[in-house]
């Protein structure tokens, strides 16, 4: 059924002409494929490898190595389908892109890790109630150190490309490789101290093989759990909130958050702005944000930036009874402009601004008045009006004011 799921996902995104964005996810997913094929080789080898030379040399600790290594195997084939399934676009289904197949992936190869070191541990502790009387071969030891290169070799060479694409898939894959790499080094030690005599080190070592891949797959599977929870990355969160807090305009950064998708971060933050600037202004000032974080934090590959002229605690009843209970823009400026209209002089309000500051409502109207009113006169019918409206408009505060331009008739 999963493959039948992950068959149908792939068809239906098979198509179309690739972006920029779909050219590097397809240059990511050409050099994820290509290490993890040379993993599943070498894997493959080692395997048939190790198992002979267990199974030669009477060794508990390589059998269980070779166990591991042909669990590689499986860990291969899902990051493959993992790799390439977080490589197809966003869609509607999946808006935010696939890059959580990623973690899927590595969740899947954290509990075959967990899994294949639960068998280990009990073959050991088998071992261990009943020991081999057969002698150790040396064909044992020498599988074990040509593992021992070969995968350390694998995991550098995987994580080194998980880490240049972000791809915690492949960091996991890297990390299995490492596991039996590691598992390798032990059975060196167990097999041998059974050659010289001390036969209870290659179960003992088996054992120990077991524990150090159950506690790596746990490990994986914790922090793929992490990625598919929306667990944040403290930080990657300060950095982005570093970056918005030195463009030149905002005045505070809060509300920063963030969630992992693929290998990057979606950060989500406020910007508080001057409230007298115009929209476009402060539309601007949130541009400049969302640049300066993806500029200057790598890992960040999305940011949704919200714009507040006031401190905002969105779980403060206060503030939200307060925004229902303030008059709308539209409402405020046909209001203002109706009442400018009554004075004589005024034979037209052109415009009305209306600013939501912390202390309450601030207006700023542009009119129309009589070509022969003298500056006196103006400043007369400024102060008029003025004082008309914050008798009649009880949420405009001492701080509101009106601004009337000079601009005469034609």
């Amino acid at each position: 059924m999963n493959a039948l799921i992950a068959y149908s996902i792939i068809s239906r995104h098979g198509s179309g002409s690739p972006t920029r964005s779909q050219q590097k996810k397809a240059e990511y997913e050409e050099n994820g494929s290509r290490i993890t094929w040379v993993g599943a080789w070498v894997n493959l080898f080692l395997g048939v490898f190790k198992a002979f030379a267990g199974v030669y040399g009477h060794s508990t600790a390589m059998i269980a190595d070779a166990g591991h290594t042909f669990s590689d195997l499986f860990s291969d084939g899902l990051t493959l389908l993992s790799v390439r399934m977080s490589s197809l676009p966003a869609d509607v289904d999946h808006p935010y892109g696939h890059g959580r197949f990623e973690s899927v992936g590595s969740l899947a190869i954290g509990t075959l890790l967990m899994g294949v070191g639960g068998s280990f541990g009990a073959s050991a502790i088998a071992a261990l109630r009943a020991p081999a009387v057969a002698p150790l071969g040396s064909v044992a030891l020498w599988a074990a150190i040509v593992s021992v290169v070969s995968k350390e070799a694998l995991y550098q060479a995987t994580a080194a490309v998980g880490r240049r694409v972000r791809s915690p898939v492949l960091l996991a894959n890297a990390w299995h490789h490492r596991s039996d790499a590691l598992s390798s080094v032990v059975a060196v030690v167990g097999i041998g101290g059974s050659m010289i005599g001390w036969r209870v080190l290659d179960p003992l070592a088996g054992l120990l093989v077991g524990l150090m891949v159950a506690w790596m797959g746990l490990r994986i599977s914790l922090e793929a759990l992490a990625q598919l929870t929306d667990t944040s990355d403290y930080g990657v969160m300060q950095a982005a909130g570093d970056a918005a807090r030195a463009v030149v305009g905002v005045e505070h950064v809060d509300q920063v958050r963030s969630r992992t998708m693929g290998g990057s971060s979606l950060i989500d933050l406020a910007i508080r702005v001057d409230p007298r600037l115009s929209a476009s202004s402060a539309h601007r000032l949130a541009e400049e944000a969302r640049l300066a974080v993806l500029k200057e934090v790598p890992e960040v590959s999305e940011v949704l930036v919200h714009v507040d002229t006031s401190p905002h605690d969105v779980s403060c009843p206060l503030q939200t009874s307060r925004l229902a209970e303030t008059r709308p823009h539209h409402v405020v400026e046909e209001d203002v402009a109706a009442k400018l209209c009554e004075l004589p002089e005024v034979i037209e309000v052109s415009r009305v601004d209306v600013f939501y500051l912390p202390a309450g409502l601030a207006v700023e109207a542009h009119v129309r008045m009589h070509e022969h009113l003298t500056v006196t006169e103006l400043r007369a019918v400024a102060k008029t009006g003025r004082q008309r409206l914050l008798a009649t408009s009880p949420d405009l505060t001492d701080a509101a004011w009106l601004s009337l331009s000079d601009l005469r008739s034609e």
